[in-house]
C-alpha cells in the first residue's frame, strides 16, 4: 500500500508539471494560478456539470441489456479497485467514467462476443459523496457531503486553518478522468476578506484541497509533504482516485524513476 501511495504523488507532481528548481505553478499548464481559476473551471465543467455523474468507488451499478435480457445485471458494486466483473467480458475499469463512457466501453468488449450487443448502464445508487481537506487544518481527513460544499466550506469542515498555513496558495487538485488530473491555487485569505468570492469555488466529489506551509517550489519538496499527507488516510486509495489507466501510467512513471 505504501508503494501504491508513492506512486499516486509521482502520477499528481507529473500531472501538475512540475519540475525540480523551477515555479510550480505554470500559466495554462497543469496547474494554475490563483488569477486562473475562470480557466480552470472551464476546462473542469464538463466533468463538473449537474448533467453529467462521474462513477465513483461504492456505487451501484445496473447494467441492463435489452436483446440478451439474460445478460442483464443489477445491483452491481464499484468495487475498491475501481472495477465491476459481467460475464463474458470479464473486469472493467468503471470508476472515473461517466455513465456514457461505461456504456460504449462494455458495448465495445460485449462486441467481441454478442453481435450488436443493445445495453445501459444505470446509476442505481450513489456512494457517499466526500471531499478530501489535508496539510494546514485543524482537523484533516475526508469529509462526507450531501448536496454541495465550497472550498471555505470544505476548509470549515476541517475545522478551519492552523497555525502557518499558506493561505494564498490553497492548492485545489481536480481528478477530471481516467486519465487527468488538474489543478489550482487560489488565495483563500483574499475571499475571507470578502475580495474575489467567487473564487470559492464548488468542490466536486473526491477533490483535494492542500493548505501548505510555505508556496512550494520544487518536485522534492512536493513529494515530500504530499507523501505524509496522503500515507495516513487510505480510504483515498479506495474512492475515486484509482482505476486501471492510473495504474498504467504509475507503473510506466516508476519504471523511469
Amino acid at each position: 500500500m505504501k508503494r501504491s501511495l508513492s506512486l499516486i504523488v509521482l502520477l499528481i507532481v507529473t500531472s501538475l508539471g512540475c519540475a525540480a528548481n523551477q515555479p510550480r505553478v505554470k500559466a495554462g499548464g497543469d496547474v494554475y494560478r490563483n488569477d486562473q481559476v475562470a480557466d480552470f473551471l472551464r476546462e473542469t465543467e464538463t466533468a463538473d456539470s449537474g448533467n453529467v455523474y462521474t462513477i465513483g468507488i461504492g456505487d451501484r451499478l445496473d447494467v441492463i441489456f435489452f436483446v440478451q435480457k439474460e445478460l442483464s445485471t443489477l445491483d452491481l458494486l464499484v468495487r475498491s479497485d475501481g472495477y465491476i466483473t459481467l460475464p463474458y467480458v470479464g473486469d472493467v475499469a468503471a470508476a472515473g467514467l461517466t455513465p456514457m463512457q461505461l456504456d460504449a466501453t462494455l458495448t465495445t468488449k460485449f462486441s467481441e462476443v454478442l453481435r450488436d450487443p443493445n445495453l445501459s448502464v444505470i446509476i442505481r445508487e450513489p456512494a457517499q459523496k466526500i471531499v478530501y481537506v489535508f496539510g494546514q487544518v485543524k482537523k484533516p481527513g475526508g469529509f462526507p457531503y450531501e448536496t454541495r460544499v465550497s472550498l471555505l466550506q470544505a476548509l470549515a469542515l476541517g475545522w478551519g486553518l492552523d497555525r502557518g498555513a499558506k493561505t494564498a496558495h490553497v492548492l485545489v487538485i481536480r481528478r477530471v478522468g481516467p486519465e487527468r488530473i488538474v489543478g489550482v491555487e487560489v488565495n483563500v485569505s483574499e475571499i475571507m476578506k470578502g475580495h474575489n468570492v467567487q473564487q470559492d469555488i464548488w468542490l466536486r466529489n473526491y477533490d483535494i484541497v492542500y493548505v501548505p506551509k510555505t508556496r512550494l517550489q520544487s518536485t522534492s519538496e512536493f513529494v515530500e509533504i504530499i507523501n505524509d499527507v496522503l500515507f495516513p488516510p487510505v480510504d483515498l486509495m479506495l474512492r475515486g482516485w484509482q482505476t486501471m489507466v492510473l495504474w498504467q501510467q504509475l507503473d510506466y512513471l516508476q519504471s523511469k524513476d
